[in-house]
């Protein structure tokens, strides 16, 4: 029995030994620069968008992601009420399938920039994602407001000052 209870402790142990870590870490607070792929091929970055207004909500997700699809009506409505000088969102695909994310986009016709990761642009592993939806607000100057804020606290943030 001990020995079984070694072989699991040390199967466990590697697993966790095995995480990969992001390359970089944050300054405390300050946003990490990644850059995806865009629909169209290009690439494009986070810090192409923050800066430009008050707030950029950066959304991981997936098309296979029900709690993901199910949060899009909720950045719909982020998106009308404040978007432009108060809001961008970014939001990153982890698909590993391109196929069904360009699906996915192409049925939600979502309005703000889209991205998705691939083998060159490893965007969730900078932010350290375990699970998706992931939401990550990060101010005009670069500091991370919260991560995985619930939806009521995004607009209070976004209501205030």
């Amino acid at each position: 029995m001990k020995k079984y209870l070694l072989v699991i402790l040390a199967a466990v142990l590697g697993l966790v030994s095995c995480h990969k870590q992001p390359e970089t870490k944050p300054e405390e607070g300050k946003y990490i620069d990644i850059t995806g792929v865009t629909l169209e091929g290009t690439e494009l970055s986070l810090s192409e968008l923050v800066g430009q207004s008050d707030y950029v909500l950066l959304d991981f997700w997936a098309s296979w992601c029900g709690p993901c699809r199910r949060f899009i009506p909720v950045l719909r409505d982020f998106y009308a009420r404040f978007g432009g000088e108060r809001l961008q969102i970014l939001s990153c695909s982890v698909d590993k399938d391109e196929a069904a994310w360009r699906e996915a986009l192409n049925e939600e016709q979502l309005p703000w920039p889209q991205m998705r990761q691939d083998a060159e642009h490893e965007c969730a592993d900078q932010y350290e994602v375990q699970f998706i939806p992931h939401i990550v607000l990060i101010d005009r100057e670069g500091k991370i407001i919260g991560v995985n804020l619930e939806e009521p606290e995004i607009e209070e943030i976004l209501i205030g000052e």
